[in-house]
């Protein structure tokens, strides 16, 4: 006949009940004959006489860091004045161009205008003439002035005339006065205005004039 060396369920419990019941009554034999525990001076709880306690304390746990509150706030811009170093190149050397001298104002002129074509005058004038009355032409004589021969004013000039070639008086000029202002003007406008010559090339004449009273 053989023999089934397999186990049900309730039979492998029931073999673990009596092992844990060992155990457990094996615990209490040791934990008597090695006595009551100690309880320390400072503790204060009262269990009873012979109570075998045992207190368990904890290990310290580190501190929970705690994150630092932040405050909402909205950061306000503040203006710092930042130097910005200006960077300075050296200026090299420019070469000096000589400039030209400059020319005084008196030396700077406008350019001279073209002058008008002037028609050539005959170098030489013509002789001086004396006058006399028997030249052709109008000779009137002046006559003496009323103021003149009032003051009894008297005296003798020479003018001098110059003649164009048309006859007619030029220029009239005293050459030696008579002293008096107002008889040299009455001879020389009256000449000017009264005498002519006959047509010819231009002459000149030296004219006596001579104011005396009676």
């Amino acid at each position: 006949m053989s023999t089934d060396h397999s186990s049900t369920p309730h039979e492998r419990v029931y073999a673990w009940s009596a092992a844990l019941g060992t155990a457990t009554l094996a615990v209490c034999v040791l934990g008597a004959l090695a006595g009551p525990v100690q309880v320390p001076a400072d503790d204060h709880h009262d269990h009873g006489p012979g109570a075998p306690v045992q207190y368990f304390t904890p290990p310290a746990q580190p501190p929970v860091k705690t994150k630092p509150t932040i405050a909402a706030t909205v950061p306000t811009a503040v203006a710092v004045p930042v130097a910005v170093p200006l960077a300075i190149e050296p200026v090299s050397a420019l070469p000096v161009t000589t400039m030209p001298a400059l020319l005084p104002v008196a030396a700077v002129r406008a350019p001279a205008a073209p002058r008008a074509a002037v028609p050539p005058v005959n170098a030489a004038a013509p002789a001086i003439e004396r006058f006399a009355p028997s030249l052709a032409g109008e000779f009137p004589e002046p006559p003496y002035p009323r103021w003149a021969r009032q003051q009894g004013i008297q005296g003798r000039l020479l003018v001098l005339v110059d003649v164009a070639a048309s006859g007619a008086v030029q220029s009239v000029a005293v050459r030696e006065s008579s002293g008096q202002a107002g008889l040299d003007q009455h001879a020389a406008d009256w000449v000017r205005l009264h005498w002519s010559w006959a047509p010819g090339a231009p002459r000149r004449y030296l004219v006596p004039f001579v104011f005396e009273l009676q």
